[in-house]
């Protein structure tokens, strides 16, 4: 995640949480909270899909801010419009993380 942010990612400053499936919004605030998943996803590596044709829906979007300006939006598998190959470890953090803010299993 931090070679594809765009400038310091511990500057991040708020966290919007999209459900795919509902459209429920959740903004994060916190900063300890948004430090903590931040630190447990900002080293994992991902690949690029050698298939790069364009795909519907998602469940999980996520809008990284650094106050009012969202420096990085994102799905699991797209990050600034290349797609990548699944990652467990990514996939299991972000759904934890949506699980703990919405209050109920995805």
């Amino acid at each position: 995640m931090t070679k594809v942010y765009p400038g310091d990612i511990s500057e991040v400053d708020k966290i919007e949480l999209i459900d795919g499936g509902t459209g429920e919004r959740k903004i994060v605030e916190e900063k300890e909270i948004i430090n903590r998943w931040i630190q447990e996803i900002k080293d994992i590596e991902l690949i690029p899909d050698n298939n790069q044709e364009e795909r519907a829906g998602y469940r999980f979007g996520i809008s990284l801010y650094e106050g009012d300006e969202i420096k990085l939006g994102f799905i699991p598998n797209q990050i600034n419009r290349i797609y990548y190959k699944s990652n467990n470890e990514f996939g299991n953090h972000i759904k934890t993380f949506f699980e703990e803010q919405f209050g109920r299993v995805f």
